[in-house]
């Protein structure tokens, strides 16, 4: 009788026993996935939960499995291989995602777990098999939340936008930063305004529209790139468009309720508007295509099937690389677990420190704070010198951020978004011989105008970098260090122009910040 080459002994399985066989090491490696990583998939899905701009979530995994049955016919003839060389973006992945929850970034943690699921997917089937599902596996990313870095330059945008169309009209406007002011009424671009919710879902429909219409990747591409500029440009038209309904109505509509419906029933037209548009471009293909022919006459996903996969006959080599996979999948969870428990102590010596500076005195003044939270202690001290402009010093010290709070946050800026009363413009970097520039802020308050200079300090240096921040604490927490971290601020209040205490607040920089670096160094010593 003869034998079948593909027939693994004593299994008696036949043709389908590579695909048993890989089959059964992508659930080993998925339930190990799943319990390891269980904490961050629930945080995701609590994401999706609470916030509109990313319930299209709970769509993004159905959509996934409707991609894969799509292409069941060209995976049935595929032949599944591990492959031993996605141990090295697992074990990558494992790493990021520790790295982001030793310092408590979401984002990072978010991106890491997700990504390794296409990641096991090609460990435990190979290379023809993954490239057959790049797209399904690739459009997993869009079911993480993240994109909320763009509300600040989107409110921005929208309320120049809106200015600027309202100008044109040929109706005055007064502006004052994200308020304006018409002759009818009063306007605010806030958070809601910004349109990063119709961003962030269109981007995710645009790209599953040009994966299902298009066959080219230019094609693709630059309807992908149409769905990130529409509805940008869609959502300055659609608040100049409120204004001037609130604006020749008396303000009796689109300012309340209606001002949500007219928004979304906007949005609406002019997404459905830009998909029938692609349809003039589009290009059919038959529904089992899983990849573009290449060079030979075969598909990509053809080319790779003998590529380094270790053969599927081999129960020992599939199951010795799922193994290998479970294990360091399941160690990094285990590891920063372990990091997490340990106690690094409490922070002494910093808010009874004193600076002892030359031509310098400490004075009681008014105090303000920047809108950081979760300092574990904090130094606050006023000083004045012969010029007689007083100068204020705010520096918030942070340890074992992952249990007590982050100084790099969405909620942490200088004016506080919990501080309705007040409002801040980034006025670019201030100049100060032998430190590193810092960040230059001007604040306004209740009776209040505030110039502000900020650094964060981290394992013995300033910057202005929050990704500098991050990632000078996170790889000193791998390596078994500490997260020790500090919010560096010097103000002083001016009257109308900025420019008049600059030069104060650089002679107190310049006297103050080497005594106050080496108070940081004892305190982080302790």
């Amino acid at each position: 009788m003869a034998s079948n080459p593909d027939a693994i002994v004593g299994g008696g399985l036949g043709d389908r026993a590579p695909w048993y066989l890989h089959g059964a090491a992508l659930a080993l490696l998925g339930v190990v996935l799943a319990i390891a990583f269980l904490p961050t998939y629930q945080a995701i899905v609590g994401i999706w939960s609470r916030s509109e701009t990313f319930a299209h979530g709970f769509l993004i995994v159905p959509i996934v499995l409707f991609l894969v049955y799509r292409l069941r016919h060209p995976l049935a003839d595929q032949q599944p291989r591990v492959q031993p060389l996605a141990l090295v973006p697992v074990a990558g992945l494992v790493l990021l995602w520790v790295l982001g929850a030793l310092v408590d970034v979401d984002s990072v943690r978010h991106f890491a777990a997700v990504l390794l699921i296409p990641a096991v997917v090609w460990l435990s089937l190979g290379n023809a098999v993954a490239w057959t599902l790049l797209f399904p596996l690739a459009y997993l990313i869009s079911a993480v939340p993240f994109g909320e870095f763009l509300v600040p330059p989107l409110m921005d945008w929208t309320a120049d936008f809106t200015v600027w169309a309202v100008q044109q009209t040929g109706v005055p406007v007064y502006r004052e930063g994200l308020n304006f002011e018409l002759p009818t009424g009063r306007w605010s671009v806030v958070e809601a305004c910004s349109g990063v919710r119709y961003l962030i879902a269109t981007v995710a429909l645009g790209t599953l529209y040009a994966y299902l219409v298009y066959r080219s990747w230019m094609r693709r591409l630059v309807f992908v790139a149409f769905s990130f500029l529409v509805p940008i440009l869609a959502n300055g038209l659609r608040a100049y468009a409120i204004v001037m309904i609130g604006h020749l109505s008396g303000m009796e509509l689109a300012a309340g309720v209606d001002h949500l419906i007219y928004g979304w029933v906007f949005f609406g037209a002019v997404i459905a508007l830009m998909f029938w548009i692609g349809t003039y471009w589009r290009e059919d293909r038959p529904i089992s295509e899983g990849a573009a022919p290449g060079p030979g006459g075969g598909g990509m996903a053809e080319r790779l099937s003998d590529s380094t996969g270790l053969g599927s006959r081999s129960v020992a080599a599939v199951a010795g690389v799922a193994l290998t996979g479970g294990v360091l999948v399941a160690s990094g969870p285990l590891y920063a677990g372990w990091m997490n428990q340990r106690d690094l102590g409490p922070v002494a010596g910093l808010e009874e420190a004193e600076l002892p500076l030359n031509d310098w005195e400490a004075i009681e003044a008014d105090p303000w704070e920047p809108g950081y939270r979760n300092a574990r202690a904090a130094f606050h001290r006023h000083y004045v010198d012969g010029q007689g402009v007083p100068v204020g010093v705010y520096v918030g010290y942070y340890r074992e951020q992952f249990r007590h709070g982050n100084m790099i946050t969405w909620d942490n800026t200088m004016a506080g978004r919990d501080r309705d009363a007040w409002r801040q413009r980034s006025a670019g970097r201030a100049e100060i011989d032998d430190w590193t520039r810092p960040a230059r802020f001007e604040l306004t308050g209740p009776n209040r105008q505030i110039l502000a200079w900020r650094w964060y300090w981290v394992t013995d240096r300033l910057t202005t970098s929050p990704h500098e921040v991050k990632a000078r604490e996170s790889l000193s927490r791998l390596l078994g260090g500490r997260d020790d971290a500090a919010l560096v601020v010097l103000y002083a209040l001016y009257p109308d122009d900025p420019e008049e205490v600059e030069p104060a607040l650089r002679r107190f920089a310049e006297a103050a910040l080497p005594e106050l670096l080496g108070t940081l160094e004892e305190v982080r010593g302790r």
